[in-house]
């Protein structure tokens, strides 16, 4: 059994993303993500944290259903497969937080707009510094939604590439397709806690 190194857990209570909520469709693109959460349900961009060395699987996504899109629904999800590194996010309100697996996070908007999903960053955070950028960034994303499995396609990736997104309770979760590929296995996560100073999980 592999030796791995946990900090805190990453719990849906802690997050308060259990609530099941769903995102429809915003046909005027101005719903959602776009006008921001309730007083007391917008995140912060160190709401969470995480360092891994884990990563996903590589292998092209095959199984997709059309990206016609659906209702997406809060909480937190991870990539399983489609890229060989970590990366994950989690949604609340109108809130989200696209996260590296290394101490590093953007912290912005989502929505749903005429079938696709829209991520917009605004600020980040690492283990070095936070705060604005200088320009929102802007992602469009084909999507579809599959029990608790998220399948997203970049529209500005020339090859096209899909996602497969799991939505996870606790993102040091192993699964088949999420794991430990190399001699050091380690995965940390923190819960409202400053990312700077952070260390390394890689050792």
């Amino acid at each position: 059994m592999k030796n791995l190194t946990r900090a805190l857990v990453l719990s849906l209570s802690l997050l308060a993303v259990a609530c099941g909520d769903s995102k429809e469709d915003d046909k005027d693109g101005e719903g959602g993500g776009g006008g921001g959460g309730g007083g007391g349900n917008a995140l912060q961009c160190s709401a969470v944290g995480w360092c891994t060395t884990w990563s996903a699987d590589t292998n092209e996504v095959t199984n997709a259903p059309p990206l016609t899109g659906g209702n997406l629904r809060e909480g937190t999800y991870r990539v399983e497969q489609g890229i060989g590194y970590d990366a994950a996010m989690v949604l609340r309100g109108s809130s989200v937080i696209l996260l590296g697996g290394s101490w590093n996070n953007y912290l912005g908007t989502w929505k749903v707009s005429n079938g696709k999903l829209e991520l917009t960053r605004a600020s980040s955070c690492d283990d070095y510094s936070e705060g604005p950028l200088d320009n929102l960034v802007t992602e469009v994303h084909a999507f579809a939604v599959r029990g608790d499995e998220l399948f997203t396609q970049d529209q500005d990736d020339s090859r096209g590439t899909i996602l497969r997104w799991k939505r996870v309770n606790d993102l040091c979760e192993e699964s088949a397709s999420f794991k430990c590929r190399g001699s050091v296995c380690s995965c940390a996560t923190t819960t409202n806690k400053p990312m700077t100073g952070q260390q390394s999980c890689a050792g």
